[in-house]
């Protein structure tokens, strides 16, 4: 047989059995594929509807405690309004009348309609004449909330059943409390009648879904209030199963379809109402909840069968290509052992090239001597048509020029290197040059870099690509922005930084979920990109946070146009696949040459700007104000300067006298804090008392406080001085970050002083941030025999029951109401009503902000106990308040 015909013949199977192997591993390999992914896919299905029913029970337990609070909010006003009938009915002999009650409204802005019973069951007085029917008037002594608040012993508010009309379209429930005559005999009852639906939040359908409901249970299981999605009808009874898990205060749990009667499971979560016998429902119906997780199941389904589909095909074409790789392997085998016997294979093309000179011996070109069948290749050419031609009659796919160039820094040079770039059929080719002189001769070696220089093109792109928006990122700023400085100060245009960060993304992450999150980022860079000019930049810096890179402008009022058209990008909701998200945008602007000269303070200032904004509302757009960056740096250097007073204890404490308002005798001291500032000098509270509950810092200052405090009790006890008490003022961020009654307790032991010399004032808001640690903490402090005090009494919303519970001692008045007397009757009056309500609870009331001496007298007359104001004394330092304190001692004597 002829040699040229050799390679035709058939491989024998000996030579192939070594690829076999190769060949049969392809569809072993697709089944381990296949079979893993789906087991990945099933199992994280698995997962993700866990951990979407863990979101659902966290979700309606969330929504239960947030309409608990609410509620046990309403319960305690209407508490507080039947509380405070009694206490007028019971001060003024039932003579008293509801017209200072007519604005007092619901929940839902609808007055109360409030009704007042005698102790023979005759309605004495009422604000809504038709709310009761005659047949209710003529058996009140039948009626729940009647008959119960004059059988039993506790002093309570009654809450009744919702009663419906006769269309059963509407209905009302009753809340009670009895009424005492002044020997604390049974009187009557107040009752005020409200709309049920008016005591829980209103339903919203985007998180408990169209077949949720909202309700209100009594701790006899039945409902209150109840409100509902579009097709779910009403309840009167509980499932059995939900209602023995109500037995817990607060929790959630699964209820099955067939539980509720319409085939439908929700998520229902509950809590109970603090100091109310009530508990708050919210039920999420199952298919709202798990709609996104069976979405992403069907369409991970969908495309984990194509894949396989696709593997599948790969798996046959890997055979395929392997079985036609091995014959070709073969056959290369064949003939490189016949041409290896001759020449050596190259991978890179190679050239020998010689100068050619003129006549006065200069390179006047350059000519091939000989060259491989690869390096003509790379030259668009054949070997036989390079070998001998000059360079410059070479094709004019081939960059002649700097190929010469290369060649004639070689022959100076001894050697170069560059890349060429050659087009061929509409493809450019890179190829990487290396010339290396060998006497007169120059050795050409070339290799296709077009691949590599894809890659590295892919690789740059990937790290300057934000991969979940498509947007450039933090690197593609950092490389690109100080080049369009550059262009901006050299072109003398003005160029913009926009730091564009949400408004409420937080929020939509915290409901809807990370994934809701992302896809909202997603929809918000493709807005970003469509309010920007074209050849505007719009990049990702991280989280929520985006950079628009302006270029070329002539003014500040181009970038306020752009920054305007972001803003509007956010007015309306962004639709995600969770719901309607409801974000807005905080822009602030840096502008070059004016703001910055350099990138990173043309970044800092953008930041600061749209800090501003946030400060200042949110939702909106400033340029860089550089007073209000100094004044940011103002509050650090005033945050840093505090830290190191508390450090240096830097304070020095002032005593204000409280007196008796009878006798003008001096019965109990404050302790007010001052900061003695190195430069500024004497600073009061309310010039630093902010700022360290904003950061914080009241913490460890109150440490200073109660330990200055101590110290000079017990210095004014070795010193003989009169055993008053003093009052500390104990913040709500110390009650929630220290342990007040171990702090108090360390203070007394260390310095030896009995509890009955301190006193704690807390505000009201003090007592409702968390109310349940607070009571166990000032019950044990009050245990100890150190008093407290309600300091700023009717600024707050804290509630009679809490009063009652906490078993205060005084009851401290605001000074705003203080301010009204003198001035009006009903100053005098709402004061009245405050003592008379302190004294019912056995507490004493003490005056605050009393300036005037015909406020000393009202108060005085209407049997206010203590005073204390700047008519009374000044605060003084701990020397000067003892000379007080003797001055009005000597006076009592000589009275």
């Amino acid at each position: 047989m002829p040699f040229g015909f050799a390679s035709l013949r058939p491989p024998p199977m000996a030579a192939l059995r070594p690829y076999l192997v190769f060949i049969l591993l392809w569809p072993i390999a697709g089944l381990l594929i296949a079979g893993a992914s789906w087991l990945l896919l099933l199992g994280n299905f698995s997962r993700e509807r866990d951990a979407a029913e863990r979101q659902a029970l966290e979700s309606t337990l969330k929504i239960a405690t947030e309409r608990a609070t609410q509620t046990r909010g309403n319960l305690a006003m209407i508490d507080q309004v039947l509380l405070m009938i009694r206490l007028q009915w019971q001060a003024l002999d039932g003579t008293m009348k509801l017209d200072q009650f007519g604005k007092v409204a619901d929940p839902a802005g609808v007055p109360l309609k409030i009704s007042v019973f005698g102790a023979d069951a005759r309605l004495r007085m009422t604000n809504a004449p038709g709310l009761w029917s005659a047949a209710e008037l003529r058996r009140v002594d039948q009626l729940p909330f009647f008959a119960n608040q004059q059988l039993r012993a506790a002093d309570d508010m009654f809450i009744g059943m919702p009663i419906p009309d006769e269309a059963r379209l509407h209905y009302i429930v009753r809340f009670s409390r009895k009424l005492l005559d002044r020997d604390g005999e049974f009187a009557g009852v107040a009752v005020v009648s409200v709309d049920p639906d008016n005591l829980i939040a209103d339903f919203d359908p985007s998180r408990l879904g169209t077949h949720g409901f909202l309700a209100a249970v009594g701790s006899d299981g039945m409902l209150r209030a109840f409100k509902l999605g579009e097709s779910f009808r009403r309840i009167e009874l509980l499932p059995m199963s939900l209602r023995q898990a109500l037995a817990s205060a607060g929790g959630s749990a699964l209820v099955r379809g067939n539980e509720f009667g319409d085939g439908i499971s929700r998520y229902v979560g509950w809590q109970a109402v603090d100091g109310f016998p009530l508990m708050v429902l919210a039920g999420a119906d199952q298919p709202h909840a798990m709609a996104l997780v069976r979405e992403r199941e069907r369409a991970s389904r969908q495309t984990a069968t194509g894949a396989s589909v696709a593997l599948l095909i790969f798996v046959l074409a890997g055979m395929t290509m392997s079985g036609r790789l091995a014959l070709q392997r073969y056959r290369l085998t064949v003939a490189q052992d016949a041409y290896r016997k001759a020449t050596e294979a190259s991978t890179e093309g190679f050239f020998i090239t010689a100068p050619v000179r003129d006549g006065s011996g200069n390179v006047i070109d350059y000519v091939t001597v000989d060259c491989n069948e690869q390096g003509a290749a790379l030259s668009n050419s054949t070997r036989e048509e390079l070998i001998g031609k000059r360079v410059s009659a070479l094709s004019r796919d081939i960059p002649v020029e700097p190929a010469v160039t290369l060649l004639a820094q070689a022959m100076a040079h001894g050697s170069a290197e560059g890349d060429l770039e050659s087009q061929r059929d509409g493809k450019t080719t890179h190829v990487r040059i290396k010339v290396r002189r060998s006497g007169d001769v120059l050795a050409v070696t070339l290799r296709d870099v077009t691949l590599e220089r894809a890659h590295v093109s892919n690789l740059e792109r990937k790290n300057f690509e934000d991969t979940l928006t498509g947007l450039p990122n933090r690197a593609w700023v950092g490389k690109c922005l100080p080049d369009a400085v550059a262009r901006a100060k050299a072109g003398g245009k003005s160029l913009a930084v926009l730091f564009v960060d949400l408004d409420g993304f937080k929020a939509v992450n915290d409901t809807f979920g990370h994934a809701a999150g992302d896809e909202l980022l997603q929809i918000v860079a493709r807005r970003l990109k469509v309010a920007v000019r074209p050849g505007d930049h719009v990049a990702r810096l991280g989280g929520d946070e985006f950079i628009v890179i302006l270029e070329n402008l002539h003014g500040t009022a181009e970038a306020a146009q752009v920054a305007a058209r972001v803003l509007q990008a956010f007015h309306a909701g962004v639709a995600i696949g969770a719901g309607t998200a409801s974000v807005g945008a905080s822009v602030g602007i840096s502008m070059c040459p004016g703001d910055a000269q350099d990138v990173d303070m043309l970044l800092r200032h953008a930041d600061i700007a749209m800090y501003e904004v946030k400060t200042s509302g949110k939702n909106g757009c400033r340029f860089f104000d550089p007073a209000f960056y100094g004044a940011m740096r103002q509050r650090k250097q005033r945050e840093n300067e505090l830290q190191a007073a508390i450090a240096d204890n830097q304070f020095v404490m002032h005593y204000q006298v409280r007196v008796d308002a009878a006798t003008q005798h001096a019965v109990s001291l404050e302790a007010l804090v001052r900061w003695n500032h190195p430069a500024a000098g004497l600073l009061y509270p309310d010039e630093f008392i902010p700022l360290a509950e904003e950061t914080g810092m009241i913490v460890p200052l109150g440490e200073v406080v109660v330990e200055s405090v101590c110290a000079q009790i017990a210095a004014w006890t070795r010193d003989g001085c009169p055993p008053l008490p003093v009052s500390i003022n104990v913040s709500s961020r110390q009650f929630n970050e220290r342990d007040m009654h171990a702090l108090f307790l360390e203070a007394l032991e260390r310095h030896g002083i009995p509890p009955a010399r301190v006193e704690i004032e807390l505000t009201e808001s003090t007592m409702i941030r968390d109310p349940e640690r607070t009571a166990e903490h000032l019950q044990a402090m009050h245990a100890l025999g150190i008093r407290l005090l309600v300091d700023d009494f009717g600024t707050g919303y804290s509630s009679l029951s809490m009063l009652q519970q906490l078993d205060f001692d005084l009851l401290k008045v605001d000074k705003s109401f203080t301010r009204r007397l003198g001035h009006d009757g009903q100053g005098e009056i709402l004061f009245k009503a405050i003592i008379t309500m302190a004294h019912a609870l056995g507490m004493k009331v003490v005056a605050e902000g009393v300036e005037r001496p015909e406020q000393a007298e009202v108060l005085s007359r209407l049997q206010c106990d203590e005073l204390q104001g700047y008519y009374i004394a000044t605060p003084l330092d701990a020397s000067g308040v003892q000379v007080e304190i003797r001055r009005r001692q000597r006076e009592k004597r000589s009275a």
